[in-house]
């Protein structure tokens, strides 16, 4: 049922699924190994890839879950596939339930974008940033302009993320520090994004049941 809410939303907002869950490619390429990997949504515009693993379970999500769909990505890319290569991969983890903070920590390292039960996405914070003016919120007025610099150099493709590892090779640098990384998932995502939550609610405390009634995802 949460794949086909999945799908039922990405028709409603016109986007195009080249795969769809039990798919085995992405954007129609196989794997470079030949493992069969099954990617739940691949959203394919024009100028961009989206792939989407869709989990909504009774248990945390574990590592080896999470490990292996950072995986997908890089073995769909190995693939002798250059048009595929040229088109930035971006990766979203859709999750039923709250995800584990090592999980959390972990997708910003590869640049995967995570969606949870109440905690706005990064990306939904950084579009609100440029939407409301947070007068009376002290600190989304301080970091709003440092927010809306780094996102867009966090979530990125993965083919900058490997080019990025790939230079860090002879250094001591880490792909992303734990002082970043805190203060993304912190300041931005959990205190800014509050802010953020709590400005949509002062304009409408109905916006989320709206916005799903919009989209006429009842099952």
């Amino acid at each position: 049922m949460f794949e086909k809410l999945f799908c039922r939303y990405c028709e409603r907002k016109r986007l195009p699924l080249s795969e769809k869950p039990g798919s085995r490619t992405l954007c129609g390429s196989r794997s470079a190994s030949g493992f069969n990997h099954e990617s739940d949504a691949v959203v394919a515009l024009p100028t961009f890839l989206v792939h989407v693993e869709l989990k909504y379970l009774t248990e945390e999500l574990n590592k080896s879950e999470l490990l292996i769909f950072n995986q997908k990505g890089v073995d769909f890319l190995a693939a002798a596939n250059l048009a595929l290569r040229r088109r930035p991969l971006y990766r979203i983890l859709l999750s039923g339930r709250l995800i584990s903070q090592e999980a959390r920590r972990f997708a910003l390292q590869w640049g995967i974008i995570t969606v949870e039960p109440n905690r706005l996405p990064l990306p939904l914070i950084h579009r609100l940033a440029q939407t409301f003016s947070f007068g009376h919120h002290a600190l989304a007025v301080e970091v709003r302009n440092q927010f809306s610099e780094e996102i867009p150099q966090i979530i990125t493709p993965l083919q900058k993320r490997l080019l990025r590892l790939a230079s860090l090779m002879d250094t001591d640098e880490p792909l992303l520090s734990e002082h970043r990384i805190d203060r993304l998932l912190e300041v931005y995502q959990l205190q800014f994004g509050d802010a953020c939550w709590t400005e949509m609610d002062e304009v409408d405390q109905e916006w989320i049941e709206k916005r799903y009634d919009t989209f006429q995802l009842g099952v």
